[in-house]
């Protein structure tokens, strides 16, 4: 999945976003911070083309509390 496809599932689900650079002194990919009703995920969103590893966005996906199951796309996908 397209990381851009997946920011906008999680827009659309209520989620909001805080950016930040990866620890080392701004090296590194981009990790967004996902809040959604008191939960919170960290998931590398830099490039809106970059393919996302399917269990970086399950694991996203339980962690705020989101069916993974209802992402878009081929239900086989993650």
């Amino acid at each position: 999945m397209e990381s851009a496809t997946f920011r906008k599932w999680l827009t659309e689900r209520g989620c909001r976003f805080d950016r930040h650079e990866h620890e080392k002194r701004g090296e590194g990919q981009v990790i967004v911070t996902v809040h959604r009703e008191g939960h919170k995920a960290e998931v590398p969103l830099g490039g809106s083309h970059q393919i996302l590893d399917a269990r970086v966005v399950r694991q996203a996906c339980e962690e705020l509390g989101l069916d993974w199951s209802q992402l878009p796309g081929p239900k086989g996908r993650v």
